[in-house]
């Protein structure tokens, strides 16, 4: 199984038409899109195997700012 330590990068954070706050994170492979949730389990799963998640800490905090526009 490939090492997935590699350095996380913010590409950027978007409003997405039907889901709401996504985060673009560009990584080793590509970049990916992660919702508030699929962030979340990304930060746990990697800080479970020791990895380090400052980048999408950061990105969930930046979320977590915005406030909803209605």
């Amino acid at each position: 199984m490939k090492d997935n330590q590699g350095k996380t990068r913010l590409v950027g954070i978007f409003s997405m038409p039907g889901e709401g706050l996504v985060v673009e994170l560009g990584l080793e492979e590509g970049t990916a899109l992660f919702d508030r949730q699929g962030l979340q389990y990304r930060i746990i799963q990697r800080k479970q195997v020791g990895f380090d998640t400052s980048t999408e800490e950061s990105a969930l905090t930046q979320m977590n700012s915005f406030s909803p526009v209605f």
